[in-house]
């Protein structure tokens, strides 16, 4: 009788912890599918067209090329095309991190006023950054552009995987050479 009393006692008390726990049962696969009608939906609201193949100078208004890899890419600011990034070389970066829903949240907002430290990583080294940024700077190439990228989770920073979460950004470079 000590042992039920025992063993009930102790399934009251961790009851509220086990019933606590979430468990809707959203599998990756459905996470995914959800991650890109977020993506749909901020595109249709932003009015934006998509593009498979990178436009020509100068870069249409509200066009995003979409990559292999689902990163979405638009260039506001070409730079200084004399510097040009190169696998090794520091980037500098300041940038606004945001969801994508409806009503979007500034992740982060890294500006000098916020930081006088800038993000900075070495090109190519996707061990510093995700693999959307490194495509980015692919495509921005040059000292102090600017773009606007949307990268889905899976080549996005590891924070936004689980559950997978598309990320907008509103980047600026700057290229310091080795």
């Amino acid at each position: 009788m000590l042992k039920i009393n025992k063993v009930l006692l102790f399934l009251v008390a961790f009851l509220p912890f086990l019933t606590s726990c979430k468990d809707d049962n959203v599998t990756f696969a459905e996470e995914l599918k959800a991650e890109q009608k977020v993506i749909e939906a901020f595109l249709k609201r932003q009015n934006i067209t998509v593009v498979d193949t990178i436009p020509n100078d100068p870069w249409p208004s509200n066009v995003y090329y979409k990559n292999s890899s689902g990163l979405y890419f638009q260039l506001t600011k070409k730079g200084d095309t004399s510097i040009e990034a190169k696998g090794g070389d520091k980037i500098i970066t300041r940038y606004i991190q945001y969801t994508l829903v409806e009503n979007p949240d500034t992740v982060f907002n890294l500006t000098t006023i916020d930081n006088p430290d800038p993000k900075t990583f070495t090109y190519l080294n996707l061990a510093q950054v995700c693999t959307g940024w490194h495509q980015a700077i692919g495509y921005m190439k040059y000292h102090e552009s600017e773009a606007r990228l949307i990268v889905y989770s899976k080549i996005g920073f590891s924070e936004f995987g689980r559950p997978a979460t598309p990320v907008g950004y509103d980047i600026k470079i700057k290229i310091q050479k080795n």
